[in-house]
């Protein structure tokens, strides 16, 4: 069974045990179901902004704060921003699954 996106529930674990911090900020993230800031829930991060995003190549776990933040940002105008710059959010300070993406979607 798959989510919304697409996604495997099997993928969706993986994903989610790969990505335990924000693959931006860092930051420790909760999940949504129990409560908390809503800032820090873990998201499901569409690296990709265009479909399909059922590809664990293009989708991360992010914070709230960051995915609300990008919006539909292409990833290095994002990086751009005085938000990436506050928090020394960059293509160098990233997760390695947005540098893998980065790097086999120049584009992005």
């Amino acid at each position: 069974m798959s989510n919304k996106y697409g996604i495997s529930e099997i993928e969706l674990v993986k994903i989610k045990e790969r990505d335990k911090l924000c693959v931006y900020c860092h930051k420790v993230m909760e999940d949504p179901r129990s409560g908390g800031l809503r800032n820090d829930w873990a998201t499901i991060e569409h690296m990709n902004y265009l479909p399909p995003w059922n590809n664990h190549n293009t989708v991360a776990m992010c914070c709230f704060s960051c995915n609300s933040s990008r919006g539909k940002k292409k990833l290095i105008d994002w990086f751009k921003t005085s938000y990436c710059a506050d928090r020394n959010i960059n293509n160098e300070t990233a997760a390695q699954p947005v540098k893998g993406f980065i790097k086999l979607y120049r584009d992005c």
